[in-house]
Order: structure tokens, then C-alpha cells, then sequence
């Protein structure tokens, strides 16, 4: 691999670029937010088909996680981040020249599959490129450059969309998108096409298989995912219409309010890491913290559920900020699992995530339509049955159970 010597050389050629890719990734995931109400408009679509196609984008993302990671092993970061781009490039061209739901799914599918690795490239570029030393810093503001790709997609979306419209704007993120391939493609260091675990295809199938019967996988997996996926179903799309819908907001104020959402992502992962890291040293698990995170989730939720008299925009903040604690239910899964097995862990609660994201953001959506114009008790009452099921996962969670070593290194 040419890597470059120097910092700075580093940080623009082994770094920037992925980061970019990642920024777009998330700005496309919560654009739909901003220009629901104008795409809603002009293509008379109700609150059912503007959830199926805004989820199309977790399914084609959660379909193309497992091989991705083989992928990444094969043919290093560069060349697959660089190459997928290319159909979220064409995905956000098909979306901004749709003219009815099977054209906007297509694109919004397109979209989810092209930038499905634009974390994890990024993650496993940063474990090839720097030492490891370095490599908390680099993946904690990873993360943070996710955060900012949502709040571009928020309130500055809302004010392109007066001056040129949500086709157009779909339009300049496709042409961004290609260029960040270019980017990566020119820019990025040749990595080796060399498998990290030397395991052929076989072996990484069964170490996958391994992963999904195993007992401890299923006590984790289902809180991590359940409340992800409800936070990427109201992040990207319908913390937007509880907004208007039972807050009474106007656009710019909703506008508003999504910034904010994911103005509190952006320094809420990295606040959690730390808080996560303080608890440990005290002796306090991974497992413990993160049910207590998930509590916190949960107790926001109610507050939005409940209709305190709070302003809306501190309540949805509030469930932006919670929300980022429970990515440490990743970290507990792969606890029960050799290192080697660490890739396959994430990728299986990637998939159970997305693929739950996709089901949650479209059911909602589905939800809704059947309340006709009392959209504001839909709201509350869709909510409510959400956070149902994650009580239920939360106490699966944390029930006494009895002890099981988890796999044994190479077993």
C-alpha cells in the first residue's frame, strides 16, 4: 500500500475521502425528511406509499450488509466504496426524475444499496491506514461527520428547496456522490486483496451460522435493533410530520427542529463513548449501561408519546441525544464471541437492524394512512405501540438468565 508518511498527507487521502462518503450516506438517509411535504405534492402520495419508499432505502442497505464485509476483506475499502457510489449516484438521478412510487422506490432502493458501506468502508480504511493507537479518535469522529451529513440534509435542504426545488436537489447530491467516488477511487491507497482472517468463503458462512444460533446473540440483538430501527424511522423521515402534525409547526420551524435532532447525534455518540468508558472503570458492564442507555431512549419517547408541555423541538431533541446510546448494543453483542468473529456479530445485527428499520419506517406510515385526518392521535398512538415492543426487548434483556460461556476463541 502507497500510504502517505505525513499527518496531513494521511488525514486527505486516508481519511477525508471516507468521511465524505459517510456524510453523504447519512445526508441521503434523512433528505426525505425535508422534502417529503413538496415530494408528497406533486406526486399525491399518502402517508403509506411515502413510508414505503423512503424504506426502500433500509432494505436494499440491510440486504447488502453480509456480503459486504467479504467484499471489503477481498477488495479493500477503495475499491468497493468507490464503486457502489456509482449506483447511489444513479439512484438519486431516478429519484429526481420520478414521476410515480415504483420510480422514487427503485431510486430510494438504489440509494440505500450504493451507500451501504460508506461506514463500514470507512471503518475498516481506518484500521488499514492508521495505527491502532489512533483509531478510537478516527472512528469516533467518523461517527460525528455522520451527524453532520444529517443536519445538512435538514434546515439547509429547506432553504435550497424554495430556490430550486426537491428534483434539483436530489440532482446536486447525485453529482456530490459521483465525485466523492472520484475521490475515493484517485485518492484513497491501493489496499492488498487480502482476506484478514484467512478464512475461505466456507468457513466465514459457518462462522456467520455460529453467530445466529448462539443464545446470547438473541438476548442483545433485539433491543439493539428494535430501537434503532425506531430511531432511523423517525430521524430520517417522521419526527418531521409529528412536528406538523400534532405540534402544529410550519416548515421552517420543522426544519428547524430536524436540525436539531441531528445536531445532538453528532456529539451524543461521542458523549455516550465517554460515559460508557467511565462506567466500565468503575466496574460497571457494557450490558448494564447499555440497558440503562436504552431506559433513557425510552423514557424520551414516552415524554414525546405523553405530549409534555415542553417545546417539540427540545422533546425530539431529546430523543436524537438518547438515541445514540444504544449503538453500545453492538459492543455488547460481539462480548460473547472470539475477535474473529467480531465482523460477522456487527454485520447480523446490521442486517436484523436495517432489515427492522425498513419494516418500522413503512409501517408507520401504513399506520397513519388508516387515521385519515386525526394524524395527531395517530402519532401518539403509533408511538405508544413502538415503545411496546422495545419495553419487551429491554425486559428480555435484563431478565436473570442462566450462566452460558459465550464461543471460545476458534471455537
Amino acid at each position: 500500500m502507497d500510504v502517505p508518511v505525513t499527518f496531513a498527507g494521511k488525514v486527505a487521502r486516508c481519511y477525508l475521502p471516507f468521511a465524505a462518503g459517510y456524510f453523504l450516506s447519512y445526508a441521503f438517509r434523512v433528505v426525505n425528511g425535508a422534502i417529503a411535504p413538496d415530494m408528497t405534492r406533486d406526486l399525491a402520495l399518502d402517508p403509506a406509499a411515502l413510508g414505503a419508499v423512503t424504506s426502500a432505502y433500509f432494505a436494499a442497505f440491510a440486504a447488502a450488509q453480509l456480503p459486504l464485509g467479504v467484499a471489503l476483506d477481498r477488495w479493500g475499502p477503495r475499491r468497493v466504496e468507490a464503486f457502489l457510489l456509482v449506483f447511489a449516484a444513479v439512484g438519486a438521478l431516478v429519484f429526481a426524475t420520478a414521476e410515480g412510487i415504483a420510480q422514487l422506490a427503485v431510486g430510494r432502493g438504489l440509494i440505500g444499496f450504493g451507500v451501504a458501506a460508506c461506514l463500514i468502508a470507512a471503518i475498516k480504511a481506518n484500521t488499514l491506514y492508521w495505527p491502532i493507537g489512533r483509531l478510537p479518535l478516527a472512528n469516533g469522529t467518523l461517527l460525528g461527520f455522520g451527524g453532520l451529513g444529517a443536519a445538512s440534509a435538514t434546515l439547509p435542504v429547506e432553504l435550497a428547496l424554495a430556490a430550486f426545488g426537491w428534483r434539483s436537489v436530489l440532482g446536486t447530491m447525485a453529482a456530490l456522490t459521483l465525485l466523492i467516488a472520484a475521490t475515493i477511487w484517485m485518492a484513497a491507497p491501493r489496499a492488498r486483496p487480502i482476506s484478514t482472517t484467512g478464512e475461505g468463503l466456507a468457513q466465514q458462512a459457518r462462522g456467520m451460522a455460529r453467530v445466529l444460533v448462539h443464545r446470547d446473540f438473541w438476548r442483545v440483538a433485539p433491543l439493539t435493533a428494535v430501537t434503532h430501527a425506531v430511531y432511523l424511522a423517525y430521524q430520517s423521515l417522521w419526527a418531521g410530520p409529528w412536528m406538523r402534525d400534532v405540534a402544529g409547526l410550519d416548515r421552517l420551524a420543522v426544519a428547524e427542529g430536524l436540525f436539531l435532532v441531528t445536531a445532538t447525534m453528532a456529539v451524543g455518540y461521542p458523549i455516550f463513548g465517554v460515559i460508557a468508558d467511565r462506567l466500565a472503570a468503575r466496574g460497571i458492564s457494557t450490558r448494564r449501561a447499555f440497558a440503562a442507555f436504552a431506559a433513557l431512549f425510552l423514557a424520551a419517547q414516552v415524554s414525546i408519546a405523553l405530549g409534555v408541555p415542553v417545546s417539540a423541538h427540545w422533546l425530539w431533541a431529546g430523543f436524537g441525544f438518547a438515541g445514540c446510546g444504544c449503538i453500545l448494543g453492538y459492543a455488547v453483542a460481539t462480548q460473547s464471541f472470539p475477535p474473529g468473529l467480531a465482523g460477522r456479530v456487527n454485520a447480523a445485527v446490521n442486517v436484523l437492524t436495517f432489515a427492522l428499520a425498513f419494516v418500522t419506517q413503512w409501517g408507520i406510515g401504513w399506520a397513519l394512512a388508516g387515521f385519515g385526518a386525526a394524524q395527531d392521535v395517530g402519532h401518539s398512538r403509533v408511538l405508544f405501540a413502538l415503545l411496546a415492543a422495545q419495553i419487551l426487548c429491554w425486559i428480555w434483556l435484563v431478565l436473570p438468565r442462566g450462566r452460558r460461556p459465550g464461543l471460545a476463541p476458534g471455537g
